[in-house]
């Protein structure tokens, strides 16, 4: 229903849909890693779709077969495709402390030369780069902000 007396519209969150090849092969590897599956479908059998989440992030997963009955123009790309997930993490050492032996990591644990942030790279069994950081872009720039109003 469209609410006529709303002058803007106001965009609420954003979520990924990622597809995989097998959604309960992926739910095995974020669990292993310390997500919790909050949802998936169907709920007994072979999944087409689930939700995990750790903390405050969310990953929903979808399967090929699935996704591309929805999105036919998703038939000629491959899963893994060509982007990048971001998390900012607190106490960073601790977590790649927990994943490190349960993934394949493409970039050690270390400090960036251009930020200062701490900092490590793993990939995914679907062939998804997931990119962990202390870093905070939000922060920075308002600090940034901040000192150049001086």
């Amino acid at each position: 229903m469209i609410d006529e007396k709303q002058k803007n519209s106001t965009l609420k969150s954003i979520s990924n849909n990622l597809m995989v090849n097998n959604v309960d092969d992926t739910l095995d590897y974020y669990t292993n890693i310390g997500f919790d599956i909050i949802h998936k479908s169907p709920e007994e059998g072979a999944a087409y779709w689930a939700y995990v989440e750790k903390d405050d992030i969310e990953l929903f997963f979808q399967s090929k077969k699935s996704l591309t009955e929805e999105f036919p123009e998703l038939q000629k790309y491959e899963q893994g495709g060509a982007l990048t997930l971001w998390f900012r993490v607190d106490n960073i050492s601790k977590w790649y402390e927990e994943i490190k032996d349960k993934t394949e990591v493409i970039r050690p644990f270390g400090i960036t030369d251009y930020n200062g942030a701490r900092e490590f790279v793993i990939r995914d069994i679907n062939g998804f780069i997931l990119h962990f950081s202390d870093f905070d872009l939000i922060g920075e720039i308002s600090k940034r902000k901040t000192e150049s109003k001086k």
